[in-house]
């Protein structure tokens, strides 16, 4: 037996595990614009004919593997009873997920993809949204719990107040190379998140 034949009887059943896997460690090593089907293959241990019958590019590869394995999805659910623990807790896991060497390299993909938006636009939709929607979705579902306890109105409630914490700490890993720590995530709570969202309402001229 041949030492492919040996290694596809060896790692068949667990092939696309390892592929992903593979697809995850290659993207916090190489970022998204060193990411290629070889280097995928390579350390995977197999042919790049297994990645072109799941996937015809990477673009389309890194899709699937990220929408599988969103980071957050499978976090326990936020809940502390008032809505600044609540947005300290969800801003705090984020930013430990960026410190990650993977969590790095996923994020600055966020980055990537929207600055090239016109270069791979369905590959930018797809995984800002699996990248961004678990944060989005806690944050939503913590407004909402404080809407219903009177801490915050029904109507302060909106997509841009949602996405403002998790777009901040983005920024921060951006421009300083790192996550923000505990003392900055609660600045941007307390100074910026809870008075947007206790401001009045405005009202028409």
């Amino acid at each position: 037996m041949s030492e492919e034949a040996a290694r596809h009887r060896r790692r068949g059943g667990t092939l696309e595990e390892d592929i992903r896997e593979a697809v995850l460690a290659e993207l916090a090593e190489a970022g998204y614009r060193g990411l290629s089907m070889q280097g995928v293959a390579r350390r995977a241990g197999t042919g790049k004919a297994p990645l072109y019958r799941r996937w015809p590019g990477k673009d389309q590869m890194l899709i699937d593997v990220v929408a599988q394995r969103p980071p957050g999805r499978e976090e326990p659910r936020v809940d502390t009873g008032e809505l600044r623990g609540d947005l300290i807790q969800i801003l705090t896991r984020m930013a430990s997920a960026m410190a990650q060497p993977v969590g790095r390299s996923m994020y600055a993909l966020i980055v990537e993809m929207a600055l090239h938006r016109d270069r791979h636009p369905r590959a930018a939709e797809a995984i800002i949204e699996c990248l961004l929607e678990p944060r989005l979705d806690a944050i939503t579902a913590a407004l909402r719990r404080a809407a219903k306890r009177g801490e915050i109105r029904p109507s302060a409630i909106t997509g841009l107040l949602a996405q403002t914490g998790p777009a901040l700490v983005i920024h921060q890993q951006m421009h300083y190379g790192s996550p923000p720590n505990e003392a900055e995530i609660t600045d941007i709570v307390d100074r910026v998140l809870l008075p947007a969202l206790s401001a009045p309402a405005a009202t028409a001229l």
